[in-house]
């Protein structure tokens, strides 16, 4: 790997220790990722909110169709789903449980299990999956009805 900057060359070593390796060298490719994120936050398809980044999910929605991460955060703003870092199936749940904000699965499959888990133990139901049509830039989603009727506020979307 060479530094762009510098010319200064890594050895990350042969193809058997390259993925162990691969963490220790990515604060040397970061540069290329900020100057990526420059770019989406200057053309709009990217935001920043407390600190967390969200690029607009058609630029990376390939990404998460062949990642092994399930579940990232997701943000709805300018009537376009941002995706936010992967998280791990339990900040998923209280993400949805606890009204704290979106979520955006790989698969369909993961959603609806997500939702129809939310709604168990709010003795509950799901609604969905919907499209808004109004949005072109909105992605299939499930909510989560609780017991009472109330439709909780966060959407937990999905890929076409």
């Amino acid at each position: 790997m060479i530094d762009e900057k510098t010319k200064e060359e890594y050895n990350i070593g042969d193809s058997e220790t390259v993925s162990a390796q691969f963490a220790i060298a990515l604060p040397i490719a970061l540069g290329l990722l900020e100057a990526l994120i420059t770019v989406l936050l200057a053309i709009g398809e990217a935001i920043v909110i407390v600190g967390v980044t969200y690029i607009v999910a058609s630029r990376v929605i390939e990404k998460i169709n062949n990642s092994t991460y399930d579940y990232y955060m997701a943000i709805i703003r300018n009537n376009n789903v941002y995706i936010g870092p992967a998280i791990d199936y339990e900040t998923a749940y209280n993400r949805v449980s606890l009204f704290e904000g979106d979520v955006f699965c790989r698969t369909e499959t993961k959603a609806k299990t997500l939702a129809l888990n939310v709604a168990y133990s709010k003795r509950g139901t799901i609604i969905g999956p919907e499209r808004h049509k109004d949005y072109a830039n909105y992605y299939p989603h499930y909510h989560v009805k609780d017991a009472y009727g109330y439709k909780l506020a966060s959407h937990i979307f999905f890929p076409y």
